[in-house]
């Protein structure tokens, strides 16, 4: 995660504040954790089958999986992973809101790249000397095994609800409330997760080739069965599944990025507070900005609807990139913007 934010798919969730709870027997997850939750499951198991794959078919190892000590070693590890990762999971998502420096310092490829160099130099070694090299694997196994209890003990311990931080609710009533259009928010959110506005990183090119490749292979599959005509129509129905799917997706996000949002203006400041968490998002005081405008846009406004989003200039505003910039410096999707405009407008100019 970038120091200003992530433009992941779900990106408008990164800065989200509170915890929401969907069933009892769940803790308290918070909402910016469903990238991570997703990518965790969406992932770790066709990763895992890509590597073992490719360690088999490069690699050739004088021994089975079923064999011992591979199998003990297997074992171990595997139970290690569900403990670790269980553990650590169980303390970020009864985190509110970690700083997004925090989250995910960094991937680290050279460690994982440097775990397989001595594997490959024990089988390379194998492969010109008739030896047994189960010692020289199990040996290896221990060593980095060890080295990496030692190194992640020494590391920092993951984020926790101390490292995270909430913004309290106002004294007394708000002057006004502004309130985003629901059907904007969708209408938007479903543009919105056919073409995600310029934030083209990693995930959002990869889910997309992915969706286009499954729309291949379905084609082809069914032309091998069925011939060309059954392909073409097999071929439009997964394209059609696939378009309605990221649709979906981007409504649910902007949904629950945008839906419950509520901006209530007070004397000195206005306060954005997300009404299904319950929890004060972000807040500027009156004297900080500098100017409001309207923004209309294929992303900033809805086709359709006269919603459209108010931006702020603000001048206590440190971080400016997406999403983090957009999402403390926006009132998304506003009925009436150029109301809601001209209020803030006036206000600022008496404070």
């Amino acid at each position: 995660m970038r120091r200003n934010g992530d433009p992941n798919p779900f990106r408008f969730l990164t800065p989200k504040l509170g915890t929401g709870q969907p069933v009892d027997w769940l803790p308290p997850v918070a909402v910016h954790n469903l990238k991570l939750a997703v990518m965790g499951l969406s992932t770790a198991v066709p990763l895992t089958a890509f590597a073992v794959g490719l360690t088999m078919t490069f690699l050739d190892p004088p021994f089975t999986v079923r064999s011992w000590p591979t199998l003990g070693i297997l074992v171990a590890g595997g139970v290690a992973i569900v403990v670790r990762h269980g553990w650590t999971f169980r303390r970020f998502v009864r985190s509110n809101r970690p700083p997004a420096e925090q989250v995910l310092p960094g991937v680290r490829w050279l460690g994982p790249i440097l775990m397989a160099v001595p594997v490959v130099a024990i089988d390379t070694v194998y492969a010109e000397a008739d030896f047994d090299p189960a010692a020289g694997f199990a040996a290896v196994a221990v060593v980095l095994v060890v080295g990496r209890l030692a190194s992640e003990t020494r590391r920092d311990a993951p984020p926790t609800g101390a490292d995270s931080f909430e913004l309290s609710m106002p004294t007394g009533r708000p002057n006004e409330r502004f309130r985003p259009d629901p059907q904007a928010v969708r209408i938007a959110g479903g543009i919105d997760g056919l073409l995600p506005r310029i934030e083209w990183e990693l995930l959002n090119v990869v889910s997309r080739l992915a969706a286009l490749f499954l729309v291949v292979v379905v084609g082809f599959v069914v032309a091998s069965v069925g011939g060309p005509t059954a392909a073409v129509v097999a071929s439009v129905v997964a394209l059609v599944v696939v378009v309605i799917s990221f649709v979906l997706v981007g409504i649910a996000h902007f949904e629950l990025a945008f839906g419950a949002m509520e901006y209530r203006l007070y004397d000195d400041e206005l306060v954005a507070y997300d009404a299904r968490l319950d929890a004060v998002q972000w807040r500027v005081p009156l004297d900080a900005i500098r100017n409001v405008s309207v923004q209309r846009g294929l992303w900033t406004g809805a086709p359709g609807r006269d919603a459209a989003t108010v931006t702020l200039d603000r001048t206590d505003l440190a971080i400016e990139q997406s999403p983090y910039g957009f999402y403390r410096q926006t009132l998304a999707y506003v009925e009436t913007p150029e109301r809601v405009a001209d209020r803030l407008r006036q206000v600022t100019t008496q404070s």
